[in-house]
């Protein structure tokens, strides 16, 4: 399988409802929420008619009355190539090296075995800094409530972002749809938070308005990258 392209792309107005369709509404609701708390499967589908789904409806239309959420997404696809436990990602400017632990147990995984086709796709996305600009604004009128439910919703549209840019990646890439995992810097499979800066400079993310910290946090907040596998032995572990 060839890449569809070689370097980067950028897409500046992804549509707000494309992505809010692909929002996991149930981990929002029960684990950014922390509604559910242990409740039975019909209570919580009547605690989420009565109140949750309000509590939605209300936040989504004070995100769509502020333009808070933007979705933007910069992605691209680089040769590589293995060395050991780690890929040598050829840049438009410069190469990058990627290491990854492996397992030391069977099935002995490593992130590197992911890619065998000689390239790799990153991403890295973000719904814009509005977010906590608004939520300043109500903290400081004593809205917690409100700030934790739009916080909650912007972290779960972060994902939701990463998730359309990965399932384009797939698209472009003839994959089937639950082919591949992504994999983001800080996480046990990719720990080396330092990589986020390659990512970052991989892709030219200022293009879409993102910074990155000298501890390498991803500014805004509500921004994520990952190096992208199709393969479909591809999974998440723990080394």
């Amino acid at each position: 399988m060839d890449a569809p392209f070689l370097g980067t792309k950028v897409l500046k107005s992804v549509g707000l409802d494309e992505v809010e369709a692909l929002l996991d509404k149930e981990a929002l609701f029960a684990a950014r929420w922390q509604f559910r708390q242990g409740a039975a499967a019909s209570a919580w589908e009547d605690l989420k008619s009565s109140k949750v789904l309000p509590i939605y409806e209300r936040t989504m239309s004070l995100v769509r009355s502020q333009s808070a959420i933007a979705p933007a997404i910069v992605y691209g696809y680089f040769k590589c190539e293995r060395i050991g436990n780690g890929l040598l990602v050829k840049g438009e400017r410069r190469d990058f090296k990627f290491d990854f632990p492996r397992e030391r147990e069977t099935p002995n995984r490593c992130v590197a075995d992911f890619f065998p086709g000689g390239f790799a796709a990153f991403q890295l996305v973000t719904i814009g800094g509005k977010v906590a600009d608004i939520a300043a604004s109500m903290f400081s009128k004593n809205k917690y409530s409100d700030v934790f439910y739009l916080k909650g919703l912007a972290s779960e549209f972060t994902e939701a972002s990463a998730e359309y840019c990965h399932r384009l990646i797939r698209q472009e890439l003839g994959a089937a749809e639950s082919t591949g995992k992504r994999f983001s810097p800080g996480y046990p499979a990719f720990p080396s938070l330092l990589d986020q800066r390659k990512i970052y400079e991989l892709l030219g993310a200022n293009r879409i308005n993102v910074s990155i910290t000298e501890t390498c946090q991803l500014v805004p907040e509500h921004s994520t990258s990952a190096i992208v596998s199709i393969d479909e032995k591809a999974m998440l572990f723990r080394p």
